[in-house]
């Protein structure tokens, strides 16, 4: 019935029957980076976001309300939900004697993680910011650092048009959003580790992130909504990925405040824009 099939079912009974190659050991030492990395761009420091005392998880997990029209994302809350999600907020450090794991109590080794559960802290889904008009910064295509709690700029100008196109143009799913989350896998990062079961880590990676989006926005009066149907290749395009090593699995569209307040005069927004 085709290759999902096939796929599907090997991941179904590999408690049973393990998936090829059987004898598949990691080559540590070919690891890929823990993140993109983009020499000499801009970098924009996030704020760290204000936690309402009404932002409980039960709020979160209760229906959805309908949205006043003064309900929608600002920078401060993209960083927070951004930050509680993915941001690097896990530090595990192991301090002991033993003389024959002396490389352990040193900083630079500890583990670090996230706040969305899936996958540990190394090997995110990548999330890319595309921004409109009437956003704290001026339009264009960002990179979002877990490492930094930073957005790094890849493009100035506004690009959400081509967005709006590969959701399927007016009046299709999200059109009407100024502001764009893009979420991108880059294969190898999961694929050095876990070689052909990768793909079922990375589909529930994206689950765990988006799900915790929406119960992270949804305590706040927010509501995020990920879209899983658009023109992969055009949106690989416009990120500058190859799309047989790195695949655009969502985009989620934000709905932005009208009212959202412009940055302060000497913030990190202020001075990129």
């Amino acid at each position: 019935m085709g290759l999902a099939h096939d796929y599907a079912t090997a991941i179904l009974h590999r408690g049973r029957v393990p998936m090829d190659p059987a004898d598949f050991v990691p080559d540590w030492a070919d690891g890929p980076r823990k993140g993109k990395h983009y020499p000499g761009v801009d970098r924009l420091p996030l704020p760290e976001g204000r936690y309402p005392a009404e932002a409980a998880v039960d709020r979160g997990l209760a229906p959805a309300q309908p949205a006043g029209p003064d309900d929608g994302f600002d920078l401060d809350s993209l960083s927070g939900m951004l930050l509680d999600s993915y941001g690097l907020t896990g530090r595990r450090l192991a301090v002991q004697a033993n003389t024959d794991l002396n490389a352990l109590p040193f900083y630079p080794l500890a583990n670090w993680s996230r706040g969305s559960a899936s996958g540990g802290g190394l090997y995110p889904v990548s999330v890319h910011w595309v921004s409109g008009a009437g956003g704290p910064v001026p339009p264009g295509l960002h990179y979002y650092s877990t490492r930094h709690h930073a957005m790094h700029r890849l493009l100035t100008g506004d690009v959400t048009g081509e967005v709006r196109a590969a959701l399927g143009g007016e009046g299709a799913p999200g059109a009407d959003a100024d502001h764009y989350l893009v979420l991108g896998v880059k294969y190898w990062q999961n694929a050095f580790k876990y070689n052909n079961f990768a793909f079922h880590v990375v589909s529930m990676d994206l689950g765990a992130l988006t799900q915790t989006w929406r119960i992270w926005a949804r305590a706040r009066g927010l509501e995020v909504e990920p879209l899983l149907w658009f023109d992969e290749e055009r949106l690989a395009r416009l990120l500058g990925v190859q799309g047989d090593a790195e695949g655009v699995f969502a985009v989620v569209p934000l709905r932005w405040r009208s009212d959202a307040p412009e940055p302060a005069p000497g913030s990190a927004a202020a001075r990129a824009a």
